[in-house]
C-alpha cells in the first residue's frame, strides 16, 4: 500500500515568508493533540476513572458531564474495549512500551497505536452505558472525546491520575486499578493542530483525509486487521512513517518559532 510515499520529503519544507498560513475553516476534519505533560510524569502509567456514562445538556452549550465508576483504567471495561485491548497487546505489542513522543519544546504526542488508551489524544471513547432518549434537554452520549471540537461541546469534570507503575512494567491493558492506587493530577494543557495544516506546512500532497480518519478511529484499524492480516502490516508501517513525518513537521514549526501560531487551545 503506497498511500503516502510523498511523506519522505517532509523535512525539506520551506521556511520562507510566503509559506502556507493556518487554515481558518470552522470544522477541520481531524486534529492531532499536542500535550504538555511534565517530564517527570512521562514514565508513569496515565489513567482516567471508569466512565459509566457521559450526559450532554443541550440547553447549556452542549456541556458534557462524565459519571464515573469505581476504578482507574486505560479504557472503559466494555466488551468492545476488551477486544481492542487484546488486539493492541497481541498485534501492536503495546505492553511494556512508552506511549509518548517528546517534541523539541517538551510537549508530547501520543503514539498513534496508544491513542485509544490515552483520553487526552481526543480519540472517541465509549462509556459503559448510553441511552439515545432525550429527557429534559439531556441525553447520554454513545461516545465522548476530550477534544471539544469532536465533542461539539465541553467536558465539565475530567479527571486524570498517575499510577506508581512504570510503562515498561505494564503487562495488561484491561487492568482495573482502585482509586487509591492513583495520584490525581492537574489536567494537562492540550493544544490541537489540524491534519490538513500539517500537510500544508510541509508542502506534502498526501491524502490527509483518508489517513487521518483511520488514525483517529482505532476501531477502523481493528476492523482492517480482521479483514486482511497481511495487508494490515503494511498499513501499520505506513502509519508509523506518517507519524514520523508529523513529528518532523511539528519540530520544524517549533524551531521556526511558529508552534503557537499553528496550534490552538479550545479551553
Amino acid at each position: 500500500m503506497t498511500i503516502f510515499l510523498t511523506c519522505v520529503g517532509i523535512v525539506c519544507m520551506s521556511c520562507e515568508s510566503d509559506s502556507p498560513q493556518p487554515s481558518v475553516e470552522p470544522a477541520p476534519e481531524n486534529q492531532l493533540a499536542v500535550i504538555q505533560l511534565p517530564a517527570e510524569m512521562l514514565k508513569y502509567v496515565f489513567v482516567a476513572p471508569i466512565v459509566d456514562s457521559c450526559v450532554v445538556d443541550f440547553s447549556n452549550n452542549n456541556l458534557n458531564t462524565l459519571y464515573y465508576g469505581n476504578g482507574l483504567v486505560l479504557s472503559n471495561p466494555t466488551v468492545q474495549d476488551t477486544l481492542l485491548a487484546d488486539f493492541a497487546r497481541t498485534q501492536l505489542d503495546l505492553t511494556g512500551t512508552n506511549p509518548y513522543i517528546v517534541l523539541d519544546n517538551g510537549y508530547i504526542l501520543i503514539d498513534w497505536k496508544w491513542t485509544y488508551f490515552q483520553p487526552l489524544s481526543g480519540t472517541y471513547r465509549y462509556p459503559i452505558y448510553a441511552d439515545p432518549t432525550v429527557y429534559n434537554h439531556r441525553q447520554t452520549q454513545q461516545a465522548y472525546s476530550t477534544n471539544p471540537y469532536y465533542l461539539n461541546g465541553t467536558l465539565a469534570n475530567e479527571e486524570y491520575y498517575l499510577l506508581p507503575v512504570q510503562w515498561q512494567e505494564l503487562t495488561n491493558l484491561t487492568t482495573i486499578w482502585s482509586l487509591e492506587n492513583g495520584q490525581r493530577i492537574v489536567n494537562p494543557e492540550v493544544r490541537y493542530i489540524n491534519f490538513k495544516d500539517l500537510e500544508s506546512y510541509s508542502n506534502n500532497q498526501t491524502s490527509y483525509k483518508e489517513l487521518s480518519q483511520r488514525l483517529c478511529d482505532f476501531n477502523s484499524i481493528y476492523n482492517l486487521y480482521l479483514q486482511d492480516t497481511v495487508g494490515f502490516k503494511v498499513v501499520i508501517e505506513n502509519f508509523d512513517q506518517l507519524q514520523n513525518s508529523y513529528v518532523a513537521t511539528l519540530n520544524q514549526m517549533i524551531n521556526n518559532n511558529e508552534f503557537d501560531k499553528w496550534t490552538k487551545k479550545y479551553k
